[in-house]
């Protein structure tokens, strides 16, 4: 227990430390659970003012995990585009492939009736 303040001291210096990406309020109610610790001797004051002061990368993680979900989200739907493209570009070649056909039999149609009124 004589080791205790020392400790409290070190917490708090880490809170201050960290207490720059923090918003007032808990800056606040981190300082008052700290004091009324040391004013208590209650360690669970001491240590819920440390939990309270704590994870800065709270919001970062929280904007990482977003970021992922959006990204899988995108990535589903670029999916589905590439699938869709994917057939219509195969209808759109066999369409131009049946046309091209359609056009080389006119063709030779015309070539043969052309043949025929030239006797």
């Amino acid at each position: 227990d004589k080791h205790l303040p020392s400790l409290v001291q070190q917490g708090t210096a880490l809170m201050q430390l960290r207490s720059n990406s923090r918003s007032p309020n808990q800056i606040r109610v981190a300082a008052f659970l700290h004091e009324q610790g040391s004013k208590l001797n209650s360690r669970v004051l001491s240590a819920l003012a440390l939990h309270v002061a704590d994870d800065p990368f709270k919001q970062v993680k929280k904007m990482i995990k977003d970021l992922i979900v959006r990204l899988l989200e995108e990535a589903n739907e670029e999916a589905e585009q590439k699938g869709w493209c994917d057939t219509e570009l195969s209808t759109n070649e066999q369409t131009r492939k049946e046309k091209t056909e359609a056009v080389e039999s006119l063709h030779s149609e015309i070539d043969e009736l052309e043949a025929s009124i030239a006797k």
